[in-house]
């Protein structure tokens, strides 16, 4: 014990290197166990929110910092703890028993108490204490900010030279899940459901946001100072009311009628939550990803001038899903039907989709650009559409035979022996 007590500074300094690594195992624990809704809830709770949400916001930096430090800090424990090991040994007081004692209970310390017990505290209330350790970690972060590039561009190398033949998994094909989905059940119903969920989340990786959307004219929007009126007007389709600024035109924000709580009546204005806005090339995948990053409900869509153009909710896409199209009648999505008339016969609305046509029809993806059936027809005649107008599709024919307002009727037809026929009637 005497030769214990001589070493007292050298077990002080052990001591502080303990609660150091567990400050550094806590936030790690602390910092990449927060759920993402309490993230994004960071940047609201003060200056310490603000700064650890700023530190995930760059998470790579983050972790190498606090395994640098964490490192460091282990790496100069156990150098005193051999100090300290071999005082012991030299000691007369002490001998080999006491060192190998000593040595085993320093590495038993620090496993218990700077890993195994903060980690465990630091995962039952992590947003809790990202706020606390916040500030210090900021600190670590900057100190070390300048090193932390050549431990990255060093933990690359080391890697392409050890493993220099890994190569990405390929994906896999829609042939093998559909095969999985067979073999997983003898249900027919479910089969048929996860067959109807499976396509829906095809397509949502490959159609673009503008087939999806509801137009604007579909859309029921708000003044921000006249937002109390919405309950005398019905229900809008999409459940959600848009809400403009000043001058009428930007969107700022939407208010889900539907989740309203009868407390939330007379101040509709604390349930208005932010909307986001994406080109209508973006795939539906990309905005769904954005609306769970951002949570959010509602994303504008807007064209390359930044016009709006329409509006998609997480609703619509999440019925996309689940939901088989070519079962419902009355299309809740603003998407028209295609109508069968005869044989390679249809009519269409110039708002249906032109994917689902070309789909239906058995050709081709039509070009670029382009996401309604009237749009083809613009882009053929460098006008808007109107009665009359043709424009060819593949072997088919496309004309506009009826329009009333903002409704265009199209007929497609089938002409083998003319298929590049595309006059227009003057």
């Amino acid at each position: 014990m005497s030769a214990l007590l001589a070493a007292w500074g050298w077990l002080l300094v052990m001591g502080v290197l303990i609660l150091l690594s567990a400050l550094f195992s806590g936030s790690e624990a602390a910092f990449f166990s927060l759920p993402h809704p309490e993230r994004v809830r960071l940047k609201r709770r003060g200056v310490s929110g603000r700064m650890a949400a700023s530190l995930l916001d760059d998470s790579d930096r983050l972790l190498s910092a606090i395994l640098f430090w964490n490192l460091l800090i282990n790496m100069t424990y156990f150098a005193i703890a051999s100090i300290v090991g071999t005082k012991l040994q030299e000691d007369p007081g002490g001998g080999s028993s006491l060192a190998i004692g000593f040595t085993a209970g320093s590495l038993v310390v620090i496993i218990f108490f700077s890993e195994m017990l903060p980690k465990s505290i630091a995962v039952l209330a992590p947003a809790r204490l990202c706020l606390l350790v916040a500030p210090p970690m900021n600190i670590a972060v900057k100190i070390v900010g300048p090193v932390l590039p050549l431990v990255k561009a060093t933990n690359l190398a080391v890697l392409r030279l050890i493993w220099p033949s890994f190569r990405p998994e390929p994906e896999i094909d829609l042939a093998d899940i559909e095969r999985a989905i067979e073999l997983s059940t003898d249900d027919a119903a479910l089969l048929q459901r996860e067959r109807i969920v499976l396509s829906g989340l095809v397509e949502m990786a490959e159609i673009r946001v503008g087939e999806l959307m509801r137009l604007r004219s579909k859309m029921q929007l708000c003044n921000a100072d006249e937002v109390q009126q919405i309950f005398s007007e019905p229900m809008p389709p999409s459940g959600y009311v848009l809400i403009t600024g000043d001058d009428g035109e930007v969107i700022i924000g939407a208010i889900g009628i539907r989740q309203l709580r009868p407390s939330q009546i007379d101040d509709v204005t604390a349930a208005m939550e932010p909307v986001i806005y994406v080109p209508w090339s973006a795939r539906v995948s990309q905005v769904l990803d954005q609306l769970n990053d951002d949570d959010r409900s509602v994303a504008i869509v807007v064209n390359e001038f930044g016009e709006v153009l329409g509006a998609v909710t997480i609703d619509d896409i999440l019925q996309s899903i689940f939901t088989s199209r070519h079962n419902v009648d009355d299309d809740t999505m603003g998407e028209a039907s295609i109508q069968l008339l005869a044989e390679n016969h249809y009519r269409v609305h110039g708002s249906a989709s032109a994917r689902a046509l070309a789909k239906r029809l058995g050709i081709e993806t039509i070009e670029e650009g382009v996401t309604t059936v009237a749009g083809l027809i613009q882009r053929h005649n460098e006008r808007l559409p109107r009665v009359g107008d043709r424009a060819p599709l593949d072997r088919f024919t496309l004309e506009v035979i009826e329009e009333n307002d903002d409704t265009l009727w199209i007929d497609v037809n089938c002409h083998p022996s003319h298929p590049s026929s595309s006059e227009t009637p003057s």
